[in-house]
C-alpha cells in the first residue's frame, strides 16, 4: 500500500521550542516558504529523523544532543509525531529507542533530497555508487548470495586440490607407479596373496574393503590377528524375513496383472518410437493408416493410465531386492567365517544359499509369485547352521598360535587392505568433490549472470525515466544519451552525451547547476521506479543553483509530472514559491515568516490560493493599498504564465530582462496567442482584458488611487474579481490544474480531461 503524509507534530524538537503541527489534508502536496534561518528546514529534519532515526547534518559525534530544542520545557518530551494514510505513522522519542527494523522501508525506498547533498551521489566513486544503489534497491542480500556462493566455489576448489594430494599420496603408498594403480590389478593382487595364505578370497573391490572381510580374514591395520572363532560365532544373527515386502510384491506380481504389465512394456516401446519418428503415418505395431498426433496422444493416455500400477510394481521390487540383498549378506558373512573355521582346522558345512525364487526377476520369469514359506526355509537352516558352527567351535580344540612368519603375512594383508580402502575412499572422496564443485560452478554463473542481467533491467529502467525528467529541466540543449550504467564488476557510473561524444562521468562537462540538476532527475527518477510504501517526496530548498527558468522548468515538472505524488516542497526563494502555487492550485501552502527563541517558527496558512489569495487576506483586513499591490503582482504572474505556456511572442529581451516584462506587453502577448491558437476565445476575453487594463491604470497602481479614500477597496475588490474570472479560464473546476497540463499550445487539456484549450 502506498502512504502519502497527512500530519505532522514536532514537540521541543530542533527549532521548535513548545509545539508545531503541519496538516497535509488527505495527502496533499504542499509548498512550504521560508527565508534561511526561519525554521522550515525543521520539517524536513522531523520527517528525517523519524523515518531514519537519525539526521545526516547531525550525525557526527557530538552532534546527536542537537534533536532536542535548546530552550524546551524542562522534563518536557522531544517527540516527532506523523499521521499516514497507512502503517507507517507513529511516534517517536528522544533519546530514540526504536529497533533497526523500523527504518526498513526508509532505507529501502526514496524520500528526501537536500539542497546542501543534492549531489552527493552524483560527487560519490563508482564504487560508492553501487554501495548506495544496492542499499536502496534492497540488493544487499543479493550480492551476500553472490559472494556466498564464489565463497563456496572457493572453498571446493581448495577442498579438491587436497583430495588430489592425498589421493596421489595412497597411490604412491600402493605403486611407485600410479598409473598402474586400478581396481582391477590391486584386486588380482589381493586375491593371489589370499590364497597363498588360504583365506577366503574376495571376489570384488566392495568385499575387499567390507568390515567383515578385514575382521574375519586380515586382522586389524595394525597387524594384530582377527577376532577369535569363538567371538565371531557368538556375534552371529539369524535374518528375518519382511513379510510384507514379499506380500507386497504378491499383490502387483498377480497373474490378472500380468495384462497390465504387458501393455506397459508395449506402450513404452510405442512411445518410444513415436518419439524417434514424429512423423509416422501408421500405428508401428498393427500397420492401420492413422495420425501421428492422434496416435501419440493415445499412447500418452493409456501410459499415464498405467503409471500408477508400474510405480508400484517398481516399489515392490525394491522392497523384494532389500530382502534378499539382506539375505545375502548373511550367507556372505557366514562364507567368510566358513573359510576361517577351515584355515584353522574346524569342520563346518558350508553355509546355504539364497533360494533364487526370491528375485524379483525369477518371479517375473515363473509364476510371478514368491512363497514366503521359501524364505522361512531359508531363515531356519540359516538358524541351524549357526547352530552347527557354534557347537564345532565349541569342541575344536583351541586354537593354536599363530606363527610369526603367518602373523606377518597377515598383518602386511591388512595393511595392503587398508591402503586400498584408504586409496578407494580419497578416490570417491576426490570424485564427490568435484561433483559438488561442478554443480557450484554451475549454480554461481548461472547466478552472476542473471543478478547482471536483473542489474542491467534496472539501470535501463532508470537510466530512461532519468533522460526524461533532465530534458523536461533542459529542453533543446544539446545533452542526451544519460544513462546510469556498470563501471567494472561492483560500480556504476553516470554518463551522458554532451555534443555528439560520451562522457563519463559526466562532471568534466556540466556545470554545477546542471548536475545539480542530473542530481533532481537521479533522484525522483529512483522513487518512481522503486517506491513501493512511500508516496511521498520531500524537497528541501534544492533549487540554489538554478536560474529563473530553471526554476521555472522544475515547477512545471513537478506540478505536471508528478501530480500523483504527494510533494513537500521547502524553499526561501518566494518566486519559485509562487510558480509553484500558480501552477497547481490544488495545492496546500504555508508561509514562514520569522522565527525567534521563545516562540520558534511563526507560519501564515493561506486559506485562497497564490498571490490572489493574499491580496484578498490584506484587502478583508483594510488594507486596500496592500490588496492592490498584491493584485498587480498576481495579475502579472497569470498574464506571464498564460504566455508562457501559449508560446506567445514577445519583443526580444536579453537575459533576466526576458522575465520583467510590462503588464502592456503581456496583454499583448496574450492577445497574439489567442488570435493565433484560439480566435472565438479571443472575442470573449477581450471585455475582460480591456476592464483588467483599466484596472491597472485606474485601481492596481498604488499612486493612482493611494488618496482616494474608500472607493478604493471597492474598485480592488472589482479588480480582483476579473483577475479571479481570467485566472478560471485556465483551470478545470473539476481537478483543478490548467488547460494545458498536457499536450501544446495548439491542443491541451487538464489532467481529468474535462477541460481543453482551444475551448469547444
Amino acid at each position: 500500500m502506498s502512504e502519502r503524509l497527512q500530519r505532522l507534530t514536532m514537540r521541543s524538537f530542533r527549532g521548535v521550542p513548545g509545539e508545531l503541527s503541519i496538516d497535509f489534508g488527505d495527502g496533499q502536496s504542499i509548498a512550504i516558504y521560508g527565508d534561511n534561518g526561519t525554521g522550515k528546514s525543521t520539517i524536513a529534519d522531523a520527517l528525517e529523523w523519524f523515518f531514519t532515526g537519525e539526521i545526516e547534518l547531525l550525525s557526527h559525534e557530538g552532534r546527536q544532543h542537537a534533536v532536542c530544542h535548546l530552550g524546551g520545557n524542562a522534563g518536557g518530551e522531544t517527540s516527532v509525531e506523523l499521521l499516514t494514510s497507512g502503517s507507517l505513522g507513529g511516534k517517536a522519542q528522544f533519546p530514540d529507542e526504536r529497533a533497526s527494523e523500523t527504518f526498513h522501508v526508509a532505507g529501502r525506498e526514496t524520500f528526501l533530497l537536500r539542497g546542501r547533498t543534492l549531489a552527493d551521489f552524483i560527487n560519490k566513486s563508482k564504487t560508492e555508487k553501487w554501495k548506495a544503489l544496492a542499499e536502496i534497491l534492497g540488493l544487499e542480500a543479493v550480492e551476500e548470495l553472490r559472494q556466498d556462493l564464489q565463497r563456496v566455489r572457493g572453498d571446493l576448489k581448495k577442498q579438491v586440490k587436497a583430495a588430489g594430494a592425498k589421493l596421489r599420496a595412497c597411490e604412491t603408498a600402493l605403486s611407485p607407479d600410479a598409473s598402474a594403480v586400478s581396481e582391477e590389478a590391486l584386486l588380482a593382487n589381493v586375491q593371489q596373496f589370499c590364497r597363498g595364505l588360504g583365506v577366503e578370497v574376495p571376489t570384488s573391490i566392495d568385499r575387499l574393503t567390507s568390515a567383515v572381510w578385514m575382521a574375519g580374514v586380515a586382522g586389524s591395520s595394525a597387524g594384530a590377528p582377527g577376532p577369535s572363532l569363538e567371538a565371531l560365532v557368538a556375534d552371529l544373527q539369524t535374518p528375518t524375513v519382511d513379510a510384507g515386502a514379499i506380500d507386497a510384491w504378491n499383490i502387483v506380481a498377480a497373474p490378472e496383472q500380468e495384462a497390465d504389465r504387458s501393455r506397459l512394456s508395449l506402450l513404452k516401446d510405442g512411445e518410444a518410437l513415436l518419439s524417434a519418428s514424429p512423423s509416422v503415418d501408421h500405428c508401428p505395431l498393427c500397420g492401420q493408416n492413422v495420425d501421428a498426433a492422434e496416435l501419440a496422444a493415445r499412447v500418452r493416455t493409456a501410459l499415464t493410465q498405467l503409471l500408477e500400477q508400474s510405480t508400484r510394481l517398481e516399489a515392490a521390487r525394491e522392497g523384494l531386492e532389500r530382502l534378499r540383498d539382506e539375505l545375502a549378506g548373511a550367507v556372505t558373512d557366514r562364507r567368510a567365517l566358513h573359510a576361517r573355521a577351515g584355515s584353522a582346522g574346524v569342520e563346518i558345512p558350508p553355509p546355504p544359499a539364497v533360494p533364487e525364487s526370491l528375485s524379483a526377476e525369477v518371479a517375473l520369469e515363473g509364476a510371478g509369485l514368491i512363497d514366503a514359506r521359501d524364505a522361512k526355509i531359508f531363515c531356519d537352516a540359516i538358524a541351524h547352521w549357526d547352530e552347527t558352527a557354534k557347537a564345532a567351535v565349541a569342541s575344536a580344540p583351541v586354537e593354536s598360535e599363530t606363527s610369526d612368519t603367518r602373523r606377518n603375512q597377515l598383518a602386511m594383508l591388512a595393511d595392503l587392505a587398508a591402503q586400498i580402502q584408504a586409496w578407494r575412499s580419497a578416490a570417491s572422496e576426490q570424485e564427490r568433490l568435484k561433483r559438488a564443485l561442478a554443480l557450484a560452478e554451475r549454480v554461481y554463473e548461472a547466478y552472476q549472470a542473471r543478478q547482471k542481467e536483473q542489474l542491467e533491467e534496472i539501470l535501463t529502467s532508470i537510466s530512461e525515466r532519468v533522460a526524461q525528467i533532465y530534458e523536461g529541466l533542459h529542453p533543446g540543449e544539446n545533452l542526451g544519451g544519460i544513462t546510469v550504467e556498470p563501471w567494472t564488476a561492483k560500480g556504476i557510473e553516470l554518463a551522458v552525451d554532451f555534443h555528439g561524444r560520451r562522457q563519463r562521468p559526466p562532471h568534466g562537462v556540466l556545470s554545477e547547476s546542471h548536475l545539480n540538476s542530473l542530481a533532481i532527475a537521479l533522484f525522483l527518477a529512483m522513487a518512481q521506479t522503486f517506491n513501493e510504501q512511500i508516496r511521498f517526496l520531500v524537497l528541501d530548498d534544492v533549487i540554489n543553483s538554478f536560474d529563473i527558468e530553471h526554476r521555472g522548468q522544475l515547477a512545471a515538472l513537478l506540478t505536471e509530472s508528478f501530480d500523483d505524488w504527494q510533494l513537500i516542497v521547502l524553499t526561501h526563494d518566494h518566486q519559485f514559491f509562487e510558480n509553484l502555487s500558480r501552477r497547481a492550485p490544488a495545492w496546500k501552502r504555508l508561509e514562514i515568516t520569522s522565527w525567534s527563541y521563545d516562540a520558534g517558527p511563526r507560519t501564515t496558512k493561506y486559506e485562497s490560493v497564490g498571490i490572489l489569495g493574499e491580496a484578498r487576506d490584506r484587502l478583508d483586513h483594510g488594507d486596500a493599498n496592500g490588496a492592490a499591490t498584491k493584485a498587480r503582482r498576481a495579475l502579472e504572474e497569470l498574464l506571464q504564465e498564460i504566455c508562457e505556456r501559449l508560446r506567445a511572442e514577445l519583443p526580444f529581451r536579453r537575459g533576466t530582462a526576458n522575465d520583467r516584462r510590462e503588464l502592456g506587453e503581456l496583454f499583448k502577448g496574450v492577445r497574439r496567442a489567442l488570435k493565433e491558437h484560439a480566435k472565438p476565445m479571443l472575442k470573449t476575453v477581450e471585455p475582460l482584458l480591456k476592464n483588467l487594463e483599466a484596472d491597472v491604470q485606474a485601481t492596481l497602481n498604488v499612486e493612482a488611487h493611494a488618496s482616494r479614500g474608500k472607493s478604493a477597496g471597492r474598485e480592488v475588490e472589482t479588480a480582483l474579481e476579473r483577475i479571479a474570472r481570467l485566472d478560471g479560464l485556465w483551470t478545470c473546476s473539476e481537478c483543478q490544474t490548467r488547460v494545458w497540463h498536457k499536450g501544446t499550445p495548439e491542443s491541451s487539456r487538464c489532467r481529468c480531461g474535462k477541460s481543453v484549450f482551444p475551448p469547444t
